[in-house]
């Protein structure tokens, strides 16, 4: 299969409503946008919660299959590996890494047998330190899990200028993020794709209310999902349908690995490859 990108890096965005974006002042966003093919409507899985989607997003199939929940972790011989397990067994040199706010994301996701560079923190100190790894180390691939809108999103709600507020923190730290890309001359030959897991609304639960997920509401379901590089369509807001493990075989793709069997999403939607 042909490689299409020299590296790949994903931005993890947990909580963001796909909507919301055009909410919220966003110019980084705006921009990459402008040259990649997007969708702020892309679907998430049932339940619409953390470790279903990223799972999915990750493994390439449904949490009916990865069965991810906290349980214990996604098992080394699954017929659907990480595309970051895929990544490692066909190039063994290359520098992995994965940051993540959310710590289940490294310890129950991601395959212990990925060597990966792990990192867990707030998002405050993700941020430079994924700069710094990507300056200093030159990933070939690398996974970053930011939280802090999801958390706005349950404590203030999904639909609240404090949410929009933090959208918009978080977009001049995917800015920094991309700027240390810029800097190791890898933004133009590398694939970047940013998506969120999962929205949020109002939820009633034994009488009470509560800012979460989980349910099948678009303000829960619909998500941002956005890809950049050589060979994807530039510019393109993306009328069909998008999945959250769609990305697993973008990133495949891209990078000229073999898609696995057992993954469900064996080819990238329509539209985001030219």
């Amino acid at each position: 299969m042909a490689t299409l990108c020299e590296r790949a890096f994903v931005i993890g965005l947990d909580g963001l409503r796909g909507p919301a974006v055009g909410e919220a002042e966003t110019p980084v966003l705006d921009a990459f946008c402008a040259e990649a093919a997007w969708t702020d409507r892309a679907s998430s899985v049932m339940p619409s919660s953390s470790y279903p989607a990223w799972g999915s997003m990750l493994h390439g199939v449904g949490p009916d299959k990865h069965q991810l929940g906290g349980e214990t972790p996604i098992a080394e011989d699954a017929a659907w590996p990480s595309f970051v397990k895929v990544a490692r067994q066909a190039h063994p040199e290359w520098t992995i890494g994965a940051f993540s706010c959310w710590g289940p994301i490294n310890r129950d996701l991601i395959e212990e047998s990925c060597n990966c560079v792990l990192r867990t923190g707030g998002d405050e100190i993700l941020v430079p330190a994924a700069a710094d790894f990507i300056r200093d180390q030159k990933p070939d691939l690398f996974f970053l899990h930011l939280d802090y809108i999801d958390g706005a999103g349950h404590s203030k709600g999904y639909h609240t200028p404090e949410y929009v507020a933090e959208i918009e923190r978080t977009d001049g730290w995917i800015g920094q993020v991309l700027q240390a890309i810029r800097d190791i001359d890898a933004y133009d030959t590398s694939l970047i794709v940013i998506v969120s897991d999962h929205g949020g609304c109002k939820i009633e639960h034994e009488n009470a209310i509560y800012n979460s997920h989980g349910e099948d509401n678009p303000d829960c379901m619909e998500i941002f999902w956005a890809a950049r590089g050589p060979g994807l369509a530039r510019g393109v807001h993306l009328d069909g349908q998008v999945n959250i493990a769609d990305t697993a075989p973008v990133v495949a793709r891209a990078l000229g690995l073999a898609v696995p069997p057992g993954w469900d999403a064996a080819e990238a939607p329509e539209g985001v490859f030219v």
